[in-house]
Order: C-alpha cells, then sequence, then structure tokens
C-alpha cells in the first residue's frame, strides 16, 4: 500500500508553477509524460486547487482557506528516506510562499503545520526527528504534540 500524503495551503502559487518551482530546484524531479505532475522513483507530486468541499473541511477544523493542494505519494517498496527527503524539501519550497498551511499523512494525521508563520512539526510522528530539522532548517520551528482535529 502506498503512502499518501497532502500539503493544504494558501499561496499565491498556481498548481503548475508551484510544480515548476519543485522541478526546478530538486533533483531527481522530471515532468510525466503529460506533463500534468512530477515523478522520481521514489515519490509522485501532483498539485491542484482544492476541491470546495476539502477548502471548506480545512476552513472549519484548521481556520484557513487552502488554495492550492499538493499530493505526495510515496512509490511502493520504495526508498522511504528518500521520499521523506523530496517531500520535505517540496514542503519547505512551498512554505516559502504560503500563509498557512498543513501537511497531513492519510487525510487525517498532522504532520506539520504553519499558522501566522508559526512552524510546527508533530513530535508524535516519527518521519523526522528534532535533531535532523535542526540540521536543515534555518527557520525557527517547534517540535511538539500536534494532535488531530481530525481523529
Amino acid at each position: 500500500m502506498a503512502l499518501e500524503y497532502t500539503l493544504h495551503l494558501t499561496t499565491a502559487l498556481q498548481p503548475r508553477r508551484a510544480l515548476e518551482r519543485l522541478t526546478s530546484q530538486i533533483d531527481g524531479l522530471d515532468w510525466s509524460e503529460d506533463g500534468s505532475f512530477l515523478v522520481d522513483t521514489t515519490v509522485t507530486i501532483i498539485a491542484t486547487e482544492p476541491l470546495a468541499r476539502t477548502r471548506s473541511l480545512i476552513e472549519d477544523v484548521f481556520h484557513f482557506v487552502p488554495t492550492l493542494r499538493v499530493g505526495f505519494r510515496f512509490v511502493n517498496n520504495t526508498d522511504h528516506d528518500r521520499a521523506g527527503q523530496i517531500m520535505f524539501q517540496a514542503t519547505m519550497l512551498l512554505l516559502e510562499h504560503a500563509q498557512d498551511a498543513i501537511l497531513l499523512f492519510n487525510g487525517e494525521i498532522i504532520v506539520l503545520q504553519q499558522f501566522s508563520g508559526q512552524l510546527a512539526f508533530n513530535s508524535g510522528y516519527h518521519m523526522w526527528d528534532d535533531d535532523w530539522l535542526k540540521s536543515r532548517l534555518t527557520v525557527p520551528f517547534e517540535w511538539r504534540p500536534l494532535p488531530s482535529p481530525l481523529l
């Protein structure tokens, strides 16, 4: 079973421009044959405008209106460390242009959130740890439990 993560964010970036930004700055990402999404041997990345019901749910639960949805699908039986690294890089690049954002695993578990410029990682989700994050981030962040209101 493939692992799926979704980044919901408020940004001026359009879906195509978001993908162009990622492919120009992350080694190993290529366009799909039809040019509609990005691929790597470990992960597929798609960007779309959120559906109305998704916008409404995110607004009701997290109190912001997303304008962009970025999906990360880890390829089955793959190098999850590489896929996680690509997702981390992509998320950090997109957060540079976002006001508010939330990265969810399977649509309900909070991996990270950024509200009013405050970045926080879920210490209860073990994709990355505090030391790993400190070695890669130059922006301030918190490492704390982020219980999900969706569970």
